[in-house]
């Protein structure tokens, strides 16, 4: 009996052996229970990570596209016997590239150099004080039929005055002093004013070598580049301004009139008239503006100046009879939509109407984009917030804001739709 009751500790050459497996058992299940805890907590730390890291982008996407517009290669068919050329916004429709002289529409070219060297928006300008140079210019162009203007030594006159002259009267002797004022000389207004119109992009103009006004022959161009430069001075306020004058005071000279009898017909408000012999014949650069559009009209060539005026008139109806502004978005239209993993599609539609010119080959350009003036409200569960993006739609050189209407939808996943999108059950 004494020998059952005894605890066998077992015993090895007369060793005492203690068996270990009941204490190996506890510390073994607490090993497991560690490790599944840092399981569980690096899974959860991975869910919150992920959860907060995920991509959340909203994207907004365009649907809205610049319908074709209307061609115009039929313009002007009526015209005959001359050179003649449209551009909308600085966009040729119609490419004449035969070089002839450019007579007085050099003019232009001059006023457009003048108002990158000398700038003003306000008022007169700087003042020019009239040289001994400058009035031998004038006695000059007196002496040999040229178009001009009367000054006298000391006299002062505003920058706005000089360009009125030679715009307006087509005053050459003017516009070599208002070069040589300028520039220091004419060789260095044609260097600046070479540079000017190769960063315009024109590029079969080339100025002459012996003045600014154009009376010298050698002064080239087409019909292309001068309807090109027109909307450049269109473009410009103060020159058009100017351009738009069918009379104007001077000092010295006193009243002068427009050579541009076309002003007020057809919406004419500018550009400019030449003539330096049949070299050249009768040229008239026209233009006029259309909302935001600038279009103009170069006729070059014509035997007689009402030739000149009445082509040019002619093309400038044909052109307003097809160039109309054409319906592209009206009220409610779908113009866009919001996207993202969490909302699916949303559509955006627009809070106005767009109707404008367009015309076929016209370069256009569709996005949303930023613009304080306008000011849209999307609410959702996460409360309403303003925002400022706005359908832009560029058409040639203009562009137009399209105002969308408020859209309700969450701007960002709740924390549900995050969780469910890490296994994804929310796609």
């Amino acid at each position: 009996m004494e020998n059952a009751n005894r605890i066998n500790y077992g015993s090895y050459n007369g060793v005492r052996r203690v068996d270990h497996r009941r204490e190996r058992e506890p510390r073994f299940k607490n090993l497991k229970k560690k490790i599944i805890i840092v399981l569980a907590v690096a899974f959860l730390a991975f869910i919150g990570v992920r959860m907060a890291t995920m991509e959340a982008n909203l994207e907004l996407r365009t649907t809205f596209e610049v319908p074709e517009g209307v061609s115009l290669s039929e313009i002007g068919a009526d015209v005959s016997g001359v050179k003649w050329a449209t551009a909308v916004d600085g966009k040729v429709t119609n490419e004449n590239t035969e070089v002839q002289p450019t007579a007085s529409t050099t003019k232009m070219i001059l006023a457009l150099a003048v108002m990158e060297k000398k700038p003003f928006s306000d008022g007169k300008g700087e003042t020019i004080t009239v040289t001994q140079e400058m009035y031998d210019i004038w006695g000059w162009y007196l002496n040999h039929n040229g178009s001009n203007t009367k000054v006298k030594v000391g006299e002062e006159i505003s920058e706005y005055d000089a360009l009125t002259s030679i715009m307006l009267a087509s005053s050459n002797n003017m516009a070599d002093s208002l070069a040589i004022w300028a520039f220091g000389s004419i060789e260095e207004y044609q260097k600046y004013a070479t540079e000017m119109l190769a960063r315009m992009e024109i590029k079969n103009t080339k100025l002459g070598t012996k003045d600014a006004s154009g009376y010298d022959e050698s002064t080239v161009s087409t019909a292309s580049d001068l309807a090109r430069i027109g909307y450049f001075v269109m473009k410009n306020p103060v020159l058009a301004e100017i351009v738009a004058k069918k009379e104007a005071e001077v000092p010295v000279a006193g009243k002068i009139k427009n050579t541009n009898s076309l002003l007020g017909k057809a919406d004419i408000s500018g550009v400019k008239t030449g003539y330096i012999g049949d070299e050249s014949g009768y040229c008239i650069i026209s233009g006029y503006k259309k909302d935001e559009n600038i279009i103009t009209v170069a006729v070059l060539g014509a035997k007689t100046r009402d030739g000149s005026f009445n082509n040019n008139l002619t093309v400038v109806k044909e052109l307003q009879e097809k160039l109309v502004e054409q319906e592209m978005i009206k009220r409610d239209d779908e113009i866009g939509y919001y996207d993202s993993w969490w909302t699916g599609k949303v559509s955006l539609v627009a809070d106005e109407e767009l109707s404008k010119i367009n015309y076929k080959g016209a370069e256009t350009e569709v996005g949303f984009t930023n613009n304080p003036k306008y000011t849209m409200e999307l609410c959702g569960g996460d409360g309403c917030k303003k925002q400022n993006e706005v359908l832009r739609v560029k058409i040639g050189g203009s562009e137009y804001y399209v105002k969308a209407q408020k859209v309700n939808f969450s701007e960002k996943p709740s924390l549900i739709e995050r969780f469910l999108h890490v296994f994804g059950w929310k796609k």
